[in-house]
C-alpha cells in the first residue's frame, strides 16, 4: 500500500466500523496504547458493535488534539469519532512518522477544532494492565490467572448452566482458596483490571448471595406467607418496616441484576447464571414484592423532597444519616415527631416540593 494512502484507508475503516479491514490493513509491527495490536483491535471491536447497538451505520470525524496542560500527551494531534445516530463518541491520538502510523490511543482531555453540539457517551480503549507489553508476567501470575480461569470455566458456561443453591455454596467453598491467593476484590481498592478481575468480582457477588440467603431464608419464607395476608395499607406499612433492613443487605446484584426465566432466574447478563432452587424462589419473590410496595408508600410518607437530600450529599452529612433517610422507618418518626411540635407535614411532600 502507498504510504500516502495509509493513514486515510485507517481512518476510514474507523469511520465505516469495519473491524475486518482494520485488521488487515492496521501494521503488525508497532504496539497500540501499549499493547499488541490483537489485543488493541479487539478493544477496539467492542466499541464498534457498541455504536452498532445504537443504531449508529458509520462515525463522523472531527480533528482535534490534547488539551491536557499536564499531561505528557498535550498538544498531540488526533480524531473524535462520533456515532452518526448516537452522537456517542470516542478520543483517539495518533502517533505519526511522516505517513506511517507507530501508535493509537485514548485522549482523556480532548478537543476538537470545530465545535460539536449535542454529543452523547464517550467511549475509552481500556486496556488492562497486564496486557500492556511493559507488565512483567511472573510465574505467580500465572498461577493466579490459570485458578481464576479454571474457576470462572466452572460456573460461566455456554449455554448458561443450572445451578441450585447447594451448588452455589459448593463453588464458593472450592473455591475460597484460589480466591484468597488472587486477593479479595474490593471495588473501592481495585488498582487496575486484570485478567482474574472478572472471577474475582464474581466471586464476590456470589459469596455475598450464599451469605445473604443463608442468613434470612426463614425470614424470606415468613415475609412471603405475610404478604399474602395484606389487606390494609397499615398491614403493608407494618411489613416494609418489619423487613426493610433486611432488604436493604441484599446485594445490588440480587436486587437488579436478574431476570425471571420459567422456573429459573437468570443472574449476571454479561456472563449468566440461571438459579434454579426453592430457596432462590422464595429470595426473589421476597425482594420483588419489597420493590414492587416500597417505593408508593415511601414518597406518600417521606418528609424530605429532594432537594433536601441534595443538600445532604453535597454538605457533607454523616453517613448514618444519609443512609436512614432511605428508610421509611426514618420518616413515620420523624413525621411523628413533627406532629407533637404542632406542624402538620402533608403526604406526598417531594411531589409538593417538585411543583
Amino acid at each position: 500500500m502507498n504510504k500516502n494512502n495509509y493513514v486515510q484507508t485507517i481512518l476510514i475503516c474507523f469511520t465505516t466500523l469495519d473491524i475486518d479491514k482494520l485488521r488487515l490493513h492496521l501494521k503488525e509491527n508497532y504496539y497500540y496504547q501499549d499493547t499488541t495490536k490483537k489485543i488493541f483491535l479487539n478493544q477496539v471491536k467492542s466499541m464498534f458493535e457498541a455504536y452498532k447497538n445504537s443504531e449508529d451505520s458509520e462515525l463522523i470525524i472531527y480533528k482535534g488534539s490534547c488539551a491536557g496542560k499536564m499531561c505528557e500527551n498535550c498538544g498531540k494531534k488526533g480524531f473524535r469519532f462520533v456515532g452518526n445516530n448516537s452522537k456517542n463518541y470516542m478520543d483517539l491520538l495518533f502517533e505519526m512518522n511522516g505517513d506511517d502510523i507507530t501508535d493509537i490511543y485514548s485522549c482523556a482531555q480532548f478537543n476538537t477544532f470545530d465545535q460539536i453540539d449535542d454529543l452523547g457517551i464517550k467511549a475509552e480503549i481500556e486496556i488492562n494492565l497486564d496486557d500492556q507489553i511493559s507488565f512483567d508476567k511472573t510465574p505467580e501470575y500465572w498461577s493466579k490467572v490459570y485458578a481464576a480461569q479454571k474457576a470462572w470455566s466452572e460456573i460461566i458456561t455456554t449455554p448458561p448452566r443450572q445451578i441450585d443453591f447447594e451448588e452455589l455454596g459448593y463453588w464458593v467453598d472450592k473455591n475460597a482458596v484460589a480466591n484468597s491467593f488472587i486477593g479479595n476484590f474490593d471495588l473501592f481498592d481495585e488498582p487496575e483490571v486484570m485478567k482474574w478481575t472478572q472471577f474475582s468480582i464474581l466471586y464476590a457477588g456470589l459469596k455475598k448471595i450464599r451469605w445473604y440467603i443463608s442468613n434470612h431464608i426463614e425470614e424470606f419464607k415468613l415475609a412471603n406467607y405475610q404478604s399474602k395476608h395484606i389487606h390494609t395499607e397499615q398491614d403493608l406499612i407494618n411489613w416494609i418496616l418489619k423487613y426493610e433492613d433486611i432488604h436493604e443487605e441484599a446485594s445490588y446484584d440480587l436486587k437488579y441484576c436478574y431476570v425471571k426465566e420459567k422456573e429459573n432466574y437468570k443472574l449476571f447478563p454479561k456472563n449468566p447464571i440461571l438459579l434454579c432452587d426453592p430457596k432462590f424462589t422464595d429470595t426473589f419473590s421476597f425482594l420483588k414484592f419489597f420493590q414492587d410496595h416500597f417505593d408508593d408508600i415511601f414518597l406518600k410518607y417521606s418528609t424530605y423532597i429532594d432537594q433536601d437530600n441534595s443538600v445532604l450529599f453535597n454538605t457533607g452529612g454523616k453517613r448514618s444519616h444519609l443512609t436512614a433517610v432511605f428508610k421509611l422507618k426514618f420518616h413515620l418518626a420523624h413525621r411523628k415527631e413533627m406532629e407533637e411540635l404542632g406542624t402538620d407535614v402533608p403526604f406526598y411532600l417531594n411531589k409538593r416540593g417538585l411543583k
